[in-house]
């Protein structure tokens, strides 16, 4: 294939939201186009209309545009192979159809529901795979004739020929089947709604696909789909099958097992390209073996032969404990729900920590927006622009994975009513030797005219030397007495932040409550 001639597509279901393995399918179909010059489509495959709804259709054209994955055909762009949503194409697969019927490759089966299935338990009962015994595939003009006149339900079958289907794939090598052991499969339903073995391929063909970028798990509907298009003559497109996702404790993905929406990073606070980047590593390396890249670069790279057959591992979940794993669900937790379960050491987190340290200050103040409309803070810093707030935002981003975490470290410069966490937090003040290290640390404050990062952590160091203690014995008994809390940003730089005079205050509201002299 020429570059010009490269034309990939990604075709969802719109029954439910659009998940990491869907995500990736796309990815993986949009960077392939971008890295050959080629086009990439959305094709929306609605034919199951129990399952198809407009509300997943919704979610997932939103999901694929936070994600900056700009179709050049489909559903509102238009493009000269439409329409693009199945449900609106019934007239041409019905064509189709006639033509496949005329020929003898296809033929109407007027089993019921009910008898097809009395022969498929039967052959469970026998532990023999249950095939179609083609009983209708021989009938007489005059029998069809009369079924059809009595109205008798039914669907079209393939006819399947005697031969060896060689699946020749880019990434899992050369796939043998036997049609023998496929059987006569439905192209067409009793609804009169084509099969998605069937759609596929008449789409695919007049769209011109050229690649077809899929899960593995797609992998055995390939041999129904390559005799398809064959009996129609179509040109077979070149497969890529990329390995299966699986979650830290090796299995496939599942709403139990780390399965959720997309949306849902967009909520925890992921940049749109962070998650882009951290899924093009599931299952491909780049040439250099590089992990961050942006968005250009991988646009220019990307190669689907590079991907792995090895199964891909998605971990940005902690393992559950035995206790969860029949509970949890993923695809209900909203984002603090989520947050909870997510593995702090994760290289999603790793990407998204050192793109938030890089991105410019307004364009950070500018993400942050959502994210601080509940925050209890003034309104005039929830507008993202306030200069004190980028200031703030600029000391704590090394501290951030995700945006939703910031809100709290922000929260800590406009708090009023200063209060101790927690028992916990209150007794590494009056515990050991916690109230001298305070006092030391609130009399060099008070005779201290500096209030820069530098000058705080010698004032810490020379508490310590007054009051004998270091490390941990020194850090956390100042931690306390000025933030009431166990853990939280770099002390020197929350001081520098707070100035002198919040700082003191703090400490002796703390002090207060502590029921501690600091003089």
């Amino acid at each position: 294939m020429t570059k010009s001639k490269v034309r990939t597509r990604f075709a969802p279901s719109p029954s439910g939201f659009l998940h990491v393995g869907g995500a990736r399918t796309a990815l993986f179909n949009y960077l392939y186009a971008k890295a050959t010059g080629g086009t990439f489509i959305l094709r929306v495959e609605d034919t199951d209309r129990e399952r198809s709804t407009e509300a997943s259709f919704k979610i997932i054209l939103e999901s694929l545009k936070w994600l900056g994955m700009d179709w050049a055909e489909g559903p509102g762009v238009g493009g000269p192979h439409g329409p693009y949503t199945q449900s609106e194409r019934l007239t041409i697969y019905k064509e189709h159809t006639d033509k496949l019927i005329s020929s003898k490759k296809a033929y109407r089966c007027f089993c019921s529901a009910d008898e097809l299935e009395s022969k498929k338990k039967q052959a469970e009962s026998m532990g023999i795979p249950y095939l179609y015994d083609g009983k209708c595939s021989d009938l007489t003009d005059s029998e069809i004739n009369e079924k059809l006149t009595s109205n008798t339900p039914f669907t079209v079958r393939f006819r399947i020929p005697n031969k060896i289907v060689i699946v020749d794939d880019i990434i899992q090598g050369k796939v043998k089947f036997e049609s023998k052991l496929i059987g006569d499969f439905i192209l067409v339903k009793s609804d009169g709604f084509p099969s998605y073995n069937y759609a596929v391929v008449i789409d695919d063909a007049l769209m011109e696909i050229s690649h077809v970028i899929r899960g593995v798990g797609h992998l055995s509907n390939t041999p129904r789909q390559i005799l398809i298009g064959e009996a129609f003559g179509f040109p077979i497109p070149n497969y890529a099958h990329v390995s299966e996702i699986v979650g830290t404790d090796g299995k496939k993905l599942s709403k139990r097992a780390g399965a959720t929406s997309v949306l849902a990073f967009r909520d925890l606070g992921y940049l749109s390209e962070t998650l882009r980047n951290y899924m093009a590593l599931l299952g491909w390396t780049s040439p250099d073996g590089k992990e961050f890249m942006p968005d250009e670069e991988l646009c220019k790279i990307f190669d689907i032969s590079r991907c792995s057959k090895s199964p891909a591992t998605f971990d940005v979940f902690k393992k559950l404990k035995e206790e969860e794993k029949e509970t949890v669900e993923f695809n209900k937790l909203d984002a603090n729900g989520l947050s909870e379960y997510l593995n702090p050491k994760s290289k999603l987190n790793w990407m998204s920590n050192k793109l938030i340290r890089e991105i410019s200050l307004e364009r950070l103040g500018k993400e942050m927006v959502p994210f601080l409309k509940d925050a209890k803070i003034p309104e005039e810093y929830k507008s993202g622009t306030h200069p004190a707030l980028l200031s703030i935002l600029d000391s704590v981003r090394v501290y951030l994975d995700r945006f939703i975490q910031a809100p709290p470290y922000i929260e800590e410069f406009f708090l009023e009513d200063l209060t101790f966490e927690n028992a916990e937090a209150k007794s590494l003040l009056t515990d050991g030797n916690g109230i001298s290290v305070a006092k030391a640390f609130y009399a060099n404050i008070l005779s201290s005219e500096t209030n820069d990062a530098d000058a705080y952590k010698n004032l810490m160091a020379k508490a310590g030397e007054m009051s004998g203690e270091k490390g941990r014995t020194l850090f956390m008994p100042i931690r306390a007495i000025t933030t009431g809390k166990s853990h939280g940003l770099e002390l020197p730089i929350l001081f520098t932040l707070l100035g002198k005079e919040k700082l003191v205050k703090r400490m002796q509201i703390l002090a207060n409550q502590a029921g501690i002299q600091l003089n």
